[in-house]
C-alpha cells in the first residue's frame, strides 16, 4: 500500500514495504526521487537497519553461534510496516521484529515522513523490546533524480560537501561501486554548477556519508547518511560505528533533505 501527504510545496508518497519513500513531488510538478526502474534498480529510498551494508561472509557470530543472512543493509527495508498515523503532512509507520534465527534480538521501529515548506523528514525511532542489549547500525539511502534540470546532462553535476570536498559526477565515478566520504561537514548537494540548483542533504553528526549509483550513472545519484559501516569482523560490535541499544532504550536518527534551492 502506498500513502501520499502534502503541503502546498511538496507532495510526499511513501509504502507499507519497507516504509519506504517512493515519490517527493514540487508544486511545479518536478519528480525529485528516482522511480525505481527494475531494469536498473528498483529501490527508491530504502531504510538501513539494523545493520548498514553487508555482513562478513553473510553472517555474524553471537554467544558461540553463527546467524546467516545474505540480505544487504538489514531487515527493515523488505518488511512490511503498518501505517499507524496519518495527518495532512505527516505519517507514521510501524514494523515489530519478534526476533528470529536472523536477528534474535525483538525491536520496533517507527518511521516518520513529513513535509516541511520545502523540505522533506524521514524520522526513524528504533526500541529494543529484547532482554539483552542489541547492536543496531542506522543508515538512510534516497535516491535523487540526476540530471534534475531539464536539458542538462549528468557531467554537469557534483557532489558538494561542507567541508570543500567536491566529487564531480563523472559516469565512470560508480564503476566500481560506492565511495563513502568521512568528515564531508554538515550536508552534502547534489549540484548541477551550470545553474547552481541543487538539492542538499543534512550530515550533521553521522560516522560518513555514501555516494552511490550504478555504473555509466543511469538517471539518479543516492547520498547516504550512514551512523556505521561494514566490518570486516564478525563481531557486530566491531562494526565501525555500532552502538548498542539497552533493553527498553530508544534511539532515533533524522534524515533531512532540502529542495528550497531547486
Amino acid at each position: 500500500m502506498k500513502y501520499t501527504i502534502q503541503n502546498a510545496c511538496l507532495t510526499l508518497t511513501a509504502a507499507t514495504e519497507g516504509a519506504q519513500l517512493m515519490a517527493i513531488r514540487t508544486a511545479e510538478g518536478k519528480e525529485l526521487i528516482w522511480g525505481g526502474d527494475p531494469k536498473v534498480w528498483a529501490g527508491h529510498a530504502p531504510l538501513c537497519f539494523p545493520w548498514c551494508g553487508m555482513l562478513q561472509d553473510g553472517e555474524y557470530e553471537l554467544d558461540g553461534v553463527r546467524h546467516h543472512s545474505s540480505v544487504r543493509h538489514g531487515l527493515a527495508r523488505e518488511a512490511n510496516h503498518e501505517l499507524e498515523a496519518r495527518s495532512g503532512s505527516e505519517m507514521t509507520f510501524r514494523m515489530d521484529h519478534e526476533g528470529d534465527e536472523v536477528w534474535p534480538w525483538a525491536f520496533t521501529l517507527r518511521t516518520t515522513h513529513k513535509v516541511e515548506g520545502k523540505k522533506a523528514l524521514t524520522v526513524c525511532t528504533a526500541t529494543n523490546r529484547s532482554d539483552r542489549p542489541m547492536p543496531t547500525q542506522m543508515g538512510f539511502h534516497p535516491a535523487f533524480n540526476c540530471p534534475f534540470v531539464e536539458g542538462s546532462d549528468i557531467e554537469e553535476y557534483v557532489v558538494r560537501f561542507a567541508s570543500g570536498k567536491v566529487i564531480p559526477m563523472e559516469r565512470s565515478a560508480f564503476d566500481d561501486d560506492s565511495m563513502d566520504i568521512y568528515g564531508g561537514g554538515d550536508w552534502a548537494r547534489l549540484e548541477h554548477v551550470p545553474t547552481g540548483k541543487y538539492i542538499e542533504v543534512d550530515n550533521k553528526g553521522w560516522f560518513t556519508t555514501l555516494l552511490w549509483s550504478k555504473p555509466g550513472i543511469p538517471g539518479f545519484v543516492c547520498i547516504e547518511p550512514w551512523s556505521g559501516y561494514i566490518g570486516e569482523s564478525h563481531d557486530l560490535m566491531e562494526r565501525p560505528g555500532t552502538v548498542l541499544l539497552a533493553p527498553g532504550e530508544s534511539r532515533t536518527w533524522t534524515l533531512r533533505m532540502n529542495f528550497e534551492n531547486l
